[in-house]
């Protein structure tokens, strides 16, 4: 990360950054309390909730208001100590989240394994500030600042840390990227490229780090490589998390639309079997949501073709749409006439390997084609009204 939390000074550009990273943590951090309260989960649920809520809280910390406020309330540097242990803990949780279990070591064990680095961290963290005079605490890096090993050490640790929480993460996601493909393939990809530009800006600020405290050399392009570097990973980490919950809401959406119109399209063929056969309609408890009503429909246009089926001819079901309408009218007529269907019954439509969605289809079409006949057949009867009006 950069030397600064990132778009810590809210005047400048990366500030935008910072603050769609904060909305964007805050959104998920949201949504998966809701998962979690309706699915509940094991250690991989809640690792990402707890990396969630630990970013969510760090770049609220980098705030400046905020770091004043706690730097005034606690010590100097505190809000500096939160920001790096907030940071370090998030990684942590990415890295028990993203590790792929193998044949001898579990998600639980790799959990305990990360125990040791995460805590050594944190101490690290908190003793070399304690070393660092207070003047200091809240000053930015430079070659000045890092003449002093307290705060020398500080950094490196911080950095440290992140590097190596970050490269574990992108071994651990580049194992799922060669099992995946599609829009999946795609979203990892940019995950990847987005850890891996973290863990870059954090090994920048290790070099800077060690250059500087040693005496060495002097390269302040490199912290601003490091910021670079960390706010692009942070926007590509951004993109490459966020983008399969995304496409999967926008086709949860997408699709509530599309079965609500079908729901919609499917009701004249539904009405016409059903005031036949009316015994198939199953009660209804409340509203339904479009899938569940689409579906309904289906299994009981299904039930009272299975029962108008000793009156429709063995050829309905490779009849064009047109001749199915007809020959489907007259069973229904036959079937109020008597109340009956004489015969054994049969399956008329063969089902779909698609499901109910698949069986949908062929019933679709030829209420769409009802439809139409029944536009066709109002608009002419109106066109004789007005005729017989004029005449």
């Amino acid at each position: 990360m950069a030397p600064q939390p990132v778009a810590a000074s809210w005047a400048t550009g990366p500030m935008v950054v910072n603050v769609v990273a904060l909305v964007a943590f805050a959104g998920a951090l949201c949504w998966r309390i809701d998962q979690v309260r309706r699915s509940g989960g094991g250690l991989q649920a809640f690792a990402m909730t707890t990396s969630i809520a630990a970013l969510t809280l760090a770049f609220a910390v980098s705030n400046h208001s905020a770091s004043q406020t706690l730097d005034d309330v606690g010590f100097a540097g505190l809000s500096r100590l939160l920001f790096y242990v907030l940071l370090a803990v998030g990684v942590a949780g990415l890295v028990i989240v993203f590790f792929m279990p193998g044949s001898r070591v579990t998600r639980e064990r790799r959990a305990g394994v990360e125990a040791f680095p995460l805590v050594a961290a944190l101490l690290g963290l908190q003793i070399s500030l304690f070393f660092i005079p207070t003047d200091m605490r809240t000053a930015s890096i430079s070659e000045w600042t890092l003449k002093n090993w307290g705060f020398a050490l500080f950094y490196l640790i911080a950095s440290g840390y992140l590097a190596y929480g970050l490269g574990a993460c992108v071994r651990s996601v580049s194992k799922y990227l060669r099992l995946a493909d599609g829009y999946l393939r795609t979203s990892l990809r940019v995950l990847v490229a987005g850890l891996g530009l973290l863990a870059a800006g954090s090994i920048a600020q290790v070099v800077y780090v060690l250059t500087g405290a040693l005496g060495l050399f002097d390269l302040p392009w490199v912290l601003s490589v490091s910021r670079v570097f960390s706010v692009a990973g942070l926007v590509l980490f951004l993109v490459g998390i966020s983008y399969p919950m995304v496409r999967a809401k926008w086709q949860g959406v997408t699709s509530r639309r599309r079965r609500r119109r079908d729901a919609r399209a499917i009701l004249p063929l539904w009405t016409l079997v059903t005031g036949a056969v009316p015994e198939v309609v199953l009660p209804i408890d409340g509203g339904l949501a479009p899938t569940a009503l689409l579906h309904r429909r289906v299994v009981e246009i299904r039930d009272a073709l299975t029962q108008l089926s000793p009156l429709l001819p063995g050829e309905f079901a490779t009849a064009e749409p047109d001749q199915q309408i007809w020959m489907l009218q007259m069973a229904v007529a036959l079937r109020k006439r008597d109340g009956t269907s004489p015969g054994p019954v049969r399956t008329v439509l063969p089902e779909s390997a698609g499901g109910l969605d698949g069986d949908a289809a062929p019933l679709l079409v030829l209420s769409r084609a009802l439809a139409a006949e029944e536009r066709a057949e109002e608009e002419r009867m109106a066109e004789e009204d007005r005729m017989a009006d004029e005449d």
